[in-house]
């Protein structure tokens, strides 16, 4: 499963790392929100790798990036599944969750796309694996009270690491052993967000310092970044 594709240079990156572990075929991509960064890479994606099932969520896009996406799906014959209710299934030995908004209605937002984010758990073994995808304060906290207090064993921060009033309450309900956020020299992290997790003492990795791998063998979970 690959869950977002980068900006459109990052597609080829993205299928020649699969490629250069084996990989030629994707059961399933995810794509959580339309922003050119999340869906940029995701026509060179489908074009090079065969993919099994796509899923999406139930809006339409505005940028350049999304429709040559979507022409990419049309050449490839692929139908997404764009998503109005949760949608759970089994990949391998881990199971899948995919959750998307209670509503697409932008309620009078200026850039609603990071509020339309899918969020995936993935359980594998005792492992929780939570990825937020660009959810806002909004989604954060529309979602936050369905959720059994599990706990997450990884969580991967939203937003590029951008805070909001939310926050706190999500990373004290996920109560992750490691968090990774998606950042650049030019975009880091905001050190309000990096403070709520070093206060909270979880192991923090942001991927402007280099690759981050993360192997789970069902009981536990190991992170590491070169």
């Amino acid at each position: 499963m690959v869950i977002d594709t980068g900006e459109e240079d990052d597609g080829e990156e993205l299928t020649d790392f699969l490629s250069s572990q084996g990989i030629s075929y994707v059961d399933v991509l995810v794509i959580t929100h339309f922003d050119k960064d999340h869906v940029g890479g995701a026509d060179t994606f489908i074009e090079t790798m065969e993919t099994g099932e796509v899923f999406l969520p139930d809006y339409t896009g505005s940028h350049t990036e999304y429709i040559d996406f979507m022409d990419a799906l049309e050449q490839k014959n692929i139908i997404p599944r764009t998503l109005k209710e949760s949608e759970e299934f089994e990949l391998g030995e881990a199971f899948v969750l995919i959750e998307p908004p209670l509503s697409y209605d932008s309620e009078g937002e200026k850039d609603p796309d990071n509020n339309f984010s899918l969020i995936t758990t993935v359980t594998h073994g005792e492992n929780r694996l939570l990825f937020m995808g660009d959810a806002e304060k909004r989604r954060i906290l529309e979602w936050l009270p369905s959720k059994a207090p599990e706990g997450y064993d990884f969580l991967k921060i939203p937003h590029h690491g951008v805070y909001n009033k939310a926050l706190p309450a999500l990373i004290d309900a996920a109560s992750p052993e490691y968090a990774v956020i998606c950042s650049s020299d030019k975009n880091p992290a905001e050190s309000e967000t990096l403070n709520l997790l070093t206060q909270r003492n979880i192991r923090t990795f942001q991927t402007k310092d280099g690759d981050i791998t993360i192997v789970s063998d069902g009981s536990h979970l190991e992170c590491s970044q070169e």
